[in-house]
């Protein structure tokens, strides 16, 4: 009778196992990469219509990437400023690219493709700042990428953050004011896909995106009356005219598709892609009336995916009942072999 319930609990141990192993074509992915390039800021005395170059700004740069799979996580973080005068040249800045352990796709450094849906179980990310118009003289580009997949139950999450804040002091004569445009090429890539098979029967995948670009009137220049202090945020989403703007002459921004994206699926099978497979796009912002000061341009890009696939709870109580069996019937022979 022994062995009739050992032979039977591993038969069907065998059958999940054959079960869980077919499941090439079970996916839950995320992935989400955003490239910027040939970014460039200038600023024009609005009375002369004569480009300002001497503003001496400062500046400081940080990237971070991350990633998690099962609950084991890597990450890395760098940072660099004028101060400390410890930025490179080509690239500017840049971290690891970092891979979740277990992970059965490996992403190496300057790897910044999505891998794609099917490639296997993984977590991964990468970052970089490869050029910055203050630091080399050439227009500032930033390449970030995050992905996650599962084949197999469990979580996984990646994550990348570029960030870079820079000062300037308008100090052309009082009573005049400044122009700024700000112009770059972006390139949004992004995909969330739930595609269950049993025994498989949830799963949810998360995509997020976002760019965000803020400038501010930090302090006045010493003497000049007081002005009510300008401030002007973008976060293109597709939509032309979404600059907050406040206390400045006008905002004329021009952003063809969104860089300020959250997709979601799941928990049955489901899929959505924004902006995949497709060139970049060009995207503006002028700000005219700026008033003499201390000003603060911060700009801060996010990639963040978030995957989670659970199998049905029917067949996990099954492969329990069974592991439980075998260690009954094993347990039950030693006992008999030592009464033996």
């Amino acid at each position: 009778m022994n062995i009739k319930k050992t032979t039977l609990a591993t038969a069907l141990i065998g059958a999940l196992s054959m079960g869980f192993a077919g499941q090439a074509s079970a996916s839950v992915y995320a992935g989400s990469s955003l490239n910027l390039s040939n970014l460039t800021i200038g600023f024009i005395n609005a009375s002369t219509g004569v480009v300002i170059t001497n503003l001496n700004p400062g500046y400081t740069f940080n990237v971070e990437d991350s990633a998690t799979l099962n609950g084991s996580t890597v990450a890395d973080a760098d940072a660099c400023s004028k101060l400390l005068l410890n930025c490179g040249v080509s690239p500017v800045l840049k971290v690891s690219a970092v891979n979740a352990p277990g992970s059965t796709v490996i992403r190496a450094d300057n790897d910044y493709s999505l891998f794609g849906q099917n490639s296997g179980t993984f977590a991964n990310a990468n970052a970089e700042i490869t050029s910055a118009q203050l630091v080399n003289g050439t227009p500032s580009s930033t390449k970030q990428v995050a992905e996650a997949e599962l084949q197999i139950s469990g979580q996984g999450q990646a994550s990348t953050n570029i960030q870079s804040n820079t000062t300037w002091t308008f100090s052309f004569s009082i009573g005049e004011t400044a122009n700024m445009v700000l112009s770059f090429l972006a390139n949004p890539e992004m995909k969330a896909d739930v595609t269950l098979v049993p025994p498989y029967t949830a799963g949810n995948a998360q995509a997020n995106m976002s760019a965000d670009f803020t400038l501010r009137r930090i302090s006045q220049i010493s003497g000049d009356a007081a002005t009510l202090a300008p401030f002007v945020n973008w976060t293109p989403d597709g939509v032309n005219t979404n600059a907050v703007c406040v206390n400045v002459g006008s905002c004329v921004d021009v952003d063809p598709e969104s860089l300020n994206e959250t997709m979601g699926v799941g928990p049955g099978n489901s899929t959505v892609t924004h902006s995949l497979g497709t060139a970049g796009s060009n995207y503006s912002l002028t700000i005219t009336g700026l008033t003499r000061g201390n000003y603060s341009l911060t700009l801060a890009g996010l990639t963040s995916v978030n995957v989670t696939q659970v199998p049905e709870p029917g067949t996990l109580m099954l492969l329990g009942g069974a592991l439980a069996a075998l260690g009954f019937g094993g347990t039950r022979r030693r006992s008999q072999a030592t009464a033996a």
